[in-house]
């Protein structure tokens, strides 16, 4: 039986990431996007892909997929975020957003739910404008999926990470 289950999980795991591709694909090439990397805690490495005013002007979105250690076991997750820059000062911006994930690993599925905050340099002064170093919060909680699965109210996050503008 847990063959059947494993099989079932592959396809649509595949068939979700097919249609981000797809719809990263398709966004419009005069968009400002970002490809970047982060890390903190909780510990793990996440990679992101960002596309500016792409769900309306002025609300960027944001998919991130992510290897996380908890408990001993690895996690691996995808996650979307939307996200606002509230304030920009020179090579400075602060952003607010929110958004959900998923992660599996250690035989199970949880579903995140958060708010983060942050805060992004560019690097324009040094002549390299593409460039940015930024810090991010987040809080929000973990509820586990399935039978015996538990909820983690509140999670705490907190990253640093390199962007890079094209």
């Amino acid at each position: 039986m847990m063959a059947d289950v494993t099989r079932l999980r592959s396809p649509r795991l595949i068939a979700l990431a097919a249609t981000l591709v797809l719809f990263i694909a398709s966004s419009s090439a005069s968009a400002q996007n970002w490809l970047g990397v982060r890390s903190g805690y909780p510990l793990g490495v996440t990679l992101h892909y960002g596309i500016s005013n792409a769900l309306s002007n002025g609300f960027d979105l944001r998919v991130s997929g992510r290897v996380t250690a908890h408990g001993g076991s690895a996690r691996f997750g995808i996650g979307v975020d939307a996200m606002t820059t509230v304030a920009q000062e020179g090579p400075f911006n602060v952003y607010l957003g929110a958004g959900p994930a998923i992660e599996f690993g250690n035989g199970g599925a949880w579903l995140d739910i958060h708010a983060l905050a942050g805060g992004e340099f560019r690097f324009v002064d040094f002549g390299l404008a593409p460039l940015g170093l930024f810090v991010e919060a987040t809080l929000g909680g973990s509820f586990g999926l399935g039978s015996g699965a538990t909820a983690q109210i509140p999670t705490f996050g907190a990253a640093l990470g390199f962007n890079y503008h094209f």
